[in-house]
């Protein structure tokens, strides 16, 4: 079993679980931080589990980027287009390895989330859980930085354009409450409970069919770029898929037991 230095991680009952581990740092992103979430999310991929549970230690989600790096620095001197050219590359394929993942992914924001590297990994996940401590804001235009991650193109699609644009320019903190009340987060739970409640959801993803949860994510994520006909068609030819997985064959005999024992069947 691999150790990490900046990471919690580990699989069990077909539930992963990844939680950022800097909390001295308020889980700001370093590169072995990232280099070491990159390799989870790897195993996270081939593993045989359904749900990916992504939450952190300390006070902060993520403060984003790590500013003390000498790794951000020396991109920052080099006065490049592409600050950082190799440490970018790694936040990008970090922020699509959390995105790309077939498993479902669940975000336990229990502080702050900050910049592109918090608010964005919080947002390329499938679903967001907070506690009222929960802040999510964005770095101003005002220091002279665009926001990275991905994070405008997650927040455009969830909350539209002119809330992207108050938060992009502003780098007004959104609190838990707005944040559920714009759909950013699904649900607000006390501190104590957001882990566990974020359990019970992957629980019971994590007990459901492996291939409906990844073709149900698929649909969905498709479903709000396409027209009806096609929606409807991917879900048909998901459902062929399903139907003839060993997995389903094996639920319909479960419940094919259950009717007869019912005096059903």
């Amino acid at each position: 079993m691999a150790t990490y230095e900046t990471i919690h991680f580990g699989i069990e009952r077909r539930i992963a679980r990844l939680t950022l581990n800097r909390p001295e740092k308020l889980n700001a992103l370093s590169p072995k931080m990232l280099e070491e979430i990159l390799e989870a999310l790897a195993r996270v991929r081939t593993s045989d589990a359904g749900v990916l549970v992504l939450a952190a230690n300390g006070r902060a989600f993520c403060a984003g980027v790590d500013l003390s790096s000498s790794f951000f620095m020396e991109g920052v001197e080099s006065k490049s287009a592409f600050v950082g050219k190799e440490l970018l590359d790694w936040q990008h394929e970090m922020i699509r390895g959390i995105y790309d993942l077939p498993q479902l992914t669940i975000c336990a924001v229990g502080g702050d989330a900050v910049g592109g590297g918090g608010f964005g990994m919080a947002m390329a996940c499938d679903m967001r859980f907070a506690s009222p401590a929960a802040r999510f804001w964005l770095i101003p235009v005002k220091v002279n930085v665009v926001q990275d991650f991905g994070v405008s193109w997650f927040l455009q699609r969830c909350i539209g354009q002119p809330r992207t644009v108050q938060l992009l320019m502003t780098g007004q903190p959104v609190t838990a409450e707005k944040a559920e009340r714009w759909g950013i987060v699904n649900e607000i739970f006390p501190a104590d409970q957001l882990l566990p409640e974020a359990m019970k959801v992957a629980e019971t993803v994590a007990a459901a069919g492996r291939q409906a949860v990844f073709m149900s994510k698929q649909v969905v994520r498709h479903g709000g770029q396409v027209d009806l006909p096609t929606e409807l068609h991917h879900e048909a030819v998901a459902n062929g898929l399903c139907f003839h997985s060993a997995e389903f064959l094996e639920a319909r005999e479960v419940f094919r037991q259950r009717s007869l024992r019912a005096g059903r069947g």
